[in-house]
């Protein structure tokens, strides 16, 4: 059953990485060429043009025309399937791995000592609390600035929840749950039905109403500034040093905020000819910031400040991974849910364990990421005799 479940959260994260590459693709393209279309100069082959743009690629020159058309195209090609398959790919998986192994990937009991039951139920009511917040503020609001206001103190409280709540890889991913959510629903729910209404125009014989594409247009750009932050929050589990630090709630603000600053920077410059110099600037501060943050230390708990370490043999240490470290590190798993060794590093033998001391080190002692969720319940006093024996062995 474990071997089966693994073929299909990898086949499944398959499809939701390449259709996610697709999505993301195709709203950095057309982002870029509605920002690039300039009046045209030539004579123009559709009605009602908008723009026109020219470009070389792959030992090719192309010419395109902005337009709203007067009648339905014979031939039209439609970019909604990397959306919905990025969306429902990713529901899947997070069913798959965030919400059946909830115990394992989403809970922590250092820090909040809740069931899995419980975390799945705070993460799905997230996804939706933040669909229901974001909408309303789209209906009740037409400016931009205001809306990002809103969004920004969304990502704040949601940080700030989501790591105090769950495990540090669940509130990242998380948050890049959330986030996705809202850009797969505004396809769904707004881009692609906006779409729909404009074709059906057309193919009855009625003039355009230009409307339907501007809101279509409205929630494809939140989209488009989504998806630096999104991308970050997804392969965030590889980074320990920003979601196991005691402040991670504030080094993920600054990093979504900084890939937000991108993404305006790089609008600014395809629409205007300009440079945002104020927001890069800003974006290279939230960086440098996140940053200074990952350096602060954290309060040493009277747990672990009272921790001497023991010095311990090699039987006493290879004791300590084989309980800790070897249900899941080893060519045959034991911890359920693992067919094979994480990263395909084994730590079966004293020889493995010293040839990957570091990150054992790393994982346990320093970052204390490991075991997932402390689900072992490793306690201070093995992390510290676990380093002793890792720093003096030969």
């Amino acid at each position: 059953m474990e071997l089966l479940m693994e073929w299909m959260s990898f086949l499944t994260r398959w499809l939701h990485v390449m259709a996610g590459i697709t999505w993301i693709g195709t709203s950095f393209y057309f982002n870029w060429f509605d920002a690039n279309v300039r009046p045209a100069r030539n004579p123009v082959v559709k009605e009602n043009v908008r723009g026109t743009v020219e470009e070389i690629h792959g030992g090719g020159f192309y010419y395109h025309e902005l337009y709203w058309p007067n009648r339905h195209p014979e031939r039209l090609l439609v970019h909604a399937w990397p959306a919905k398959t990025t969306f429902y790919t990713g529901l899947v998986l997070m069913l798959l791995i965030y919400w059946i192994g909830a115990s394992t990937y989403l809970v922590d009991p250092r820090v909040a000592d809740i069931s899995g039951q419980a975390a799945v139920a705070i993460s799905i009511g997230s996804i939706i609390l933040g669909w229901l917040i974001y909408t309303t503020v789209c209906r009740v609001f037409d400016n931009e600035a205001y809306v990002l206001a809103c969004v920004a103190l969304l990502v704040l409280v949601a940080a700030y929840g989501f790591t105090h709540v769950f495990s540090g890889r669940g509130a990242f991913i998380s948050m890049g749950a959330m986030l996705g959510s809202l850009m797969g629903l505004n396809v769904i729910r707004h881009i692609v039905p906006n779409h729909i209404a404009m074709r059906r125009q057309l193919n009855q014989g009625e003039p355009l109403d230009t409307h339907h594409g501007f809101l279509a247009k409205r929630r494809s750009q939140h989209n488009n500034y989504f998806t630096i932050p999104v991308v970050f929050c997804m392969i965030s589990n590889h980074f320990s040093a920003a979601y196991n630090h005691h402040l991670s709630w504030l080094i993920l603000c600054l990093v979504l905020f900084a890939g937000w600053g991108v993404r305006h920077t790089l609008n600014v410059q395809y629409k205007l000819e300009k440079r945002a110099v104020g927001t890069a600037v800003a974006t290279g501060l939230s960086l440098v910031a996140a940053l200074v943050v990952s350096f602060i230390p954290a309060p040493s708990t009277p747990a672990m400040s009272a921790v001497t370490p023991r010095v311990i043999d090699d039987a006493g240490a290879m004791r300590l991974v084989a309980q800790h470290c070897a249900v899941c590190h080893a060519a045959k798993p034991t911890y359920p849910g693992f067919s094979a060794a994480p990263q395909g590093l084994a730590l079966e033998t004293r020889e493995q364990v010293l040839q990957n001391r570091q990150r054992v080190m790393q994982q346990t002692f320093v970052a204390m990421a490991m075991p997932l969720g402390n689900v072992t319940q490793m306690s201070d006093q093995e992390r510290a005799d676990l380093k002793l024996w890792l720093e003096s062995a030969r």
